[in-house]
């Protein structure tokens, strides 16, 4: 960020702590005082940004020294000129430029550090100042006192909630605004609590009720908070800021199918008013925290969240710098939606340098990210029943113990070769790269279908249409050039051929048998044998497959079965095999016998690259010791044995979450737990990495060790569930003033803090910080649960005000930030289409289960294509309730972004509102307007028999009134000229139906 003052004044500093004490002009300042008054100053103002570290525009002023050198301009203070010293100039006058983004500095602040340099800026020696972190979000929670309120007033206290807004207004010379009338009050409980209109019916039951007394208001609010549909609503609150899609976004778009779970998950615990604490950890590290159960995997749809690069991960490989900003920015979304969501923290802002304005370093940000570097976006196993669970996460525990074991035993055994050893490698790998064909073919050969693990049996079978005579066969190695893949691609490791005059093999005679030994990869060497036998069958059988990258295979160019005289009797003959991968025309079974194979260049490469792998193979027998062959086939054993209780274990539902076991897809491969390593990136840059970074949080008051505690050799979620502990730790200050603030805003539409992502310097000041810190510790104190808030906030006077304008009181107060009166606003856009539905009759409340379209959907396989004016409105599986759409990130839907519907891509903690002619169009115009016009002219039509009637109907479906007698008049004459199907589309854009008073 820059700002046109300089540089080394742009930072933001911390509310200053009141000075005691004053002194007089041209009095030298006492040097026993000046930590106490001066010192305490700069260190509460200006230390944080202004630091032997830091040093913003060059300046520090935590030491004498580096502060009279004045920084960039030199002239920051002058001693015994205040006058030329441009310190002052930025923090004097009416609007100070600095502290930017804080409070400014009192006058008596101001005018002590004017006199300081009048006098000679004294500064004892020895002294170095050290910021004080008293920025207000970051202090401790502690509850204040509720405001005595008497007189007059103290009868409109009907919560803590008042007086505190009350006294707050008493100094403003404000107050509150009349209570609202019943029908107002009954359509804000609605539509506040579960988003949808009341029914005519339920408008009239209420607003007796309300009329009648008091108590019947508490009913009401009740009555809402038990609906399932109170789940729906605050769902989507949540969504917005946890940037929740179904498709994954960036270039190919591709569809999440399976991120549905976790909405349902967010609905369901909304419901059941789950503790908070319990609803942040499941999303953060519910496998760790809480094994066994589903939401505790369901939770971790909240990592999966976000944007994901399907390009950048999954056709780009990660030693690229592409795959690896891909994979950085990846764990940046990982790291920014966690701090803004739960913490209202912009970390995201120390990625490429030290955060600017809030005390958090790169090394800092790059520990959060190392907290994620095991995890990656990808479908997950979940199970309803909890010992399913539990069972296949202590498989996956076993599997993940056999495969370290097997690495750390091929790292002793590497090492046991020496330096000989290696060198061996090196050069294998020279003399394989040079090796070439003189005549490459495009039709490669038979390839397998691949295989997790070497030890599954493969077969290729030839026909020969009749028993012949065979002297000899052939294998011809593959050679593929696609991605460096090269010579010898997926030549068995253990194989073996045999023959017979039946095609089940019965009675078969062995002609070469390599089971017993791992067979060197012969490059485009053929593997040849001599026989005499009589035989119509050939088969090739792969008892230990070829490795790939991170799988297993068996593949063969060409099979040749030649007869005494030489003649290739396989020419053309029938292929079958277990299995086999067709993508014609490199692969295929018809390729193993079409007379075509890679020529190899005679040169003395392929007798190099046989004494290399001789002398390799001398090496390898000397340091394979018995006990290490004998450790080696334990482990592989455990390992299968725990994969196939994997594979036998009942595959459960889905989720799109946070993984480290999944299908590899591409450079898309799995962790299986290990985490990356993190490093952290000078200036950002993946190509510069630094020191590497160690798991961690964030420093708070009085704990700044941020690092985490953790074993060698932790499971990877452990650092997860660090974090998030250390995120719901009851003293934690930003954590509990970060939610209740998100709450008050969806009822007063308007938050106590501005800025509900970012509670830091640059964010904005909370206008009420009292009432913010005392509804944090009754959220906390009162089982963290969010329906005794919404009892609390919807019960107080200020939320059952009217919306009146008034002059006298805008004219102080324009804003309306001191609450005297209710705020306006319009329906969400998710609001008016669902009651849109529901006023016409159409509105399927069904709940759960996967997102309905409303496009068509074109080109799935590659980059999807969402078409939404190919889509028919009257579709009845798209009348369900709009959280159950499914939200596509790259092309949202044009009506319901027009109505300011929140972008998937990025976090929206607060909806824009905005009044445009697009909007009246859509209004008017869309397709699903029109057919909704339509299907509520049927409903009145069905429930009314005349016009009359009809309109009668209608104001009381979609205003929640009864229609006055001028509005009958006027809307029959409309209805006899244009029809009850337009006066439906007119109804539709009242503002009385898409405002909430």
């Amino acid at each position: 960020m820059s700002i046109s003052s300089p540089r080394w004044l742009s930072a933001v500093c911390s509310l200053a702590c009141a000075l005691a004490g004053s002194i007089v002009l041209g009095e030298p300042l006492p040097a026993a005082t000046f930590e106490n008054s001066v010192g305490a100053i700069l260190s509460n103002h200006c230390v944080s940004c202004h630091n032997p570290k830091k040093q913003e525009g060059g300046l520090s002023l935590a030491s004498a020294q580096a502060a009279f050198a004045g920084g960039d301009t030199g002239e920051a203070i002058v001693p015994r000129h205040p006058d030329a010293s441009t310190l002052l100039d930025y923090i004097s006058g009416d609007e100070p430029e600095m502290p930017k983004g804080g409070v400014p500095l009192s006058k008596e602040e101001v005018e002590t550090i004017r006199r300081w340099i009048a006098t000679g800026a004294d500064w004892p020696e020895g002294v170095v100042l050290k910021a004080n972190d008293t920025w207000w979000s970051r202090q401790p929670l502690k509850r204040p006192e509720v405001p005595a309120i008497t007189g007059e007033l103290a009868a409109q206290v009907r919560t803590p909630i008042d007086a505190f807004i009350i006294a707050k207004q008493q100094e403003h010379g404000l107050q509150l605004s009349p209570e609202a009338d019943a029908r107002t009050l009954v359509r804000r409980l609605y539509f506040d609590l579960i988003g949808l209109p009341p029914t005519p019916e339920e408008m009239h039951h209420w607003t007796a009720k309300l009329e009648s007394g008091n108590e019947a208001y508490a009913q009401l609010v009740e009555h809402l908070l038990a609906s399932p549909h109170y789940g729906e609503r605050w769902a989507r609150h949540w969504l917005d800021v946890v940037k929740y899609a179904d498709t994954c976004g960036y270039d190919k778009d591709k569809l999440r199918r399976n991120a549905w779970p976790y909405r349902d998950y967010v609905i369901r615990s909304f419901n059941e008013d789950k503790p908070y604490t319990r609803f942040v950890q499941e999303q953060i590290a519910g496998d760790a925290i809480f094994p066994g159960e589903a939401d505790g995997i369901l939770g971790l749809g909240f990592i999966a969240a976000g944007p994901w690069d399907f390009i950048g991960h999954v056709e780009v490989p990660a030693t690229k710098i592409d795959g690896k900003m891909a994979r950085n920015l990846d764990r940046d979304e990982m790291v920014s939606n966690t701090m803004n969501t739960f913490c209202s923290v912009t970390i995201q802002c120390a990625r490429c340098h030290d955060h600017k304005f809030d005390p958090y370093t790169q090394q800092h940000y790059y520990g959060l990210q190392a907290v994620f570097a095991a995890v990656d976006r990808a479908e997950r196993a979940y199970d309803l029943d909890p010992a399913i669970e539990q069972q296949r996460l202590e498989l996956a525990e076993q599997k993940q113990h056999a495969q370290q074991q097997l690495a750390s035993l091929n790292s002793e055994i590497e090492a046991s070769g020496g330096k000989r050893l290696r060198e061996l490698q090196v050069e294998l790998k020279s003399l394989q790269a040079q090796h070439r064909p003189k005549t490459p073919v495009a039709e490669h050969g038979y390839h397998s279908r691949i295989e997790a693990n070497a030890d599954q049996a493969k077969w290729v079978q030839i026909d020969l249409g009749a028993p012949v005579e065979l002297a000899r066969v052939v294998l011809h190695p593959c050679y593929d050039d696609y991605a460096g893949i090269g010579p010898g691609f997926g030549f068995p490791i253990r194989f073996k051929v045999e023959a017979s005059s039946d095609a089940a093999m019965t009675n078969a005679i062995t002609l070469a048998d390599e089971t017993t030994r791992d067979y060197p990869n012969p490059l485009l060497a053929t593997y040849e044998v001599n026989t005499e036998v009589t035989a119509r069958f050939v088969r090739i059988t792969a008892t230990k497959l070829a490795p790939r990258q991170n799988d297993f295979i068996f593949a063969l160019s060409e099979v040749e079965l030649l007869d005494a005289n030489g003649s290739n009797l396989a020419t053309g003959a029938e292929v079958t095999a277990l299995d086999s991968i067709e993508a014609p025309i490199r692969w295929g079974r018809a390729n193993l016998t079409d007379g075509r194979w890679p020529q190899p260049f005679e040169t003395s490469s392929v007798r190099a690259i046989g004494e290399v792998q001789q002398e390799l193979a001398r090496i390898e027998s000397d340091i394979n010791t018995p006990e290490r062959t004998t450790r080696r086939q334990t482990l592989q054993q455990q390992l299968q044995q725990a994969e196939a209780k994997l594979k036998s274990l009942p595959t459960g539902k889905m989720v799109y979450a946070a993984a480290i076991h999944f299908k590899p897809q591409g450079s898309f491969q799995p962790t299986e737990g290990t985490p990356r390593t993190v490093h952290v990136l000078h200036r950002g840059n993946v190509t510069d990495p630094r020191e590497e970074a160690l798991p961690g949080a964030l420093p708070l008051p009085g704990d700044d060790t941020a690092s985490f505690d953790l074993a060698d050799g932790h499971p990877e979620a452990a650092r997860r569930a660090q974090l998030a502990r250390w995120i719901t730790n009851p003293e934690h200050p930003l954590t509990w003033r970060s939610i209740v603030n998100r709450i008050w805003q969806h009822h007063f539409d308007q938050p106590i803090v501005g800025s509900p992502n970012d509670f830091g310097r640059m964010g904005q000041l909370p206008t009420h910080p009292e009432l913010l810190d005392w509804l944090a510790i009754e959220f906390r104190g009162n089982g963290e649960s969010m329906k005794h808030l919404h009892r609390l906030i919807v019960n107080s006077s200020v939320y059952r005000q009217r919306s009146d304008h008034q002059e006298e009181f805008a004219a102080i107060d324009g804003g309306n930030q001191f609450y005297w009166r209710m705020n306006r606003r319009r329906l969400e856009a998710e609001e008016i289409r669902d009651s849109i539905l529901s006023v016409s009759g159409r509105l399927n409340l069904q709940m759960g289960g996967p997102g309905y379209f409303l496009f068509e959907l074109e080109k799935e396989a590659h980059s999807p294509h969402y078409e939404y004016h190919k889509f028919d409105p009257r579709d009845p599986a798209s009348h369900r309730r709009s959280i159950y759409r499914f939200v596509v990130r790259s092309q949202p839907d044009p009506y319901m972004t027009t109505l300011d519907c929140a972008d998937s891509s990025q976090s929206t903690p607060k909806r824009s509102e905005t009044l445009t002619a697009l909007q009246a169009l859509s209004m008017l115009n869309n397709p699903f307007q029109l057919a909704m016009s339509e299907a509520f002219a049927a409903r009145l039509q069905q429930e009314a028999d005349n016009l009359p009637r009809q309109i009668e109907r209608g104001i009381q479906l979609t205003l929640g009134r009864s229609a006055t007698p001028r509005e009958v008049e006027l809307f029959t004459n409309f209805a006899e000229q244009h029809g009850l199907v337009n006066l439906c589309r007119v109804w539709f854009n009242q503002s009385e139906f898409v405002y909430l008073d």
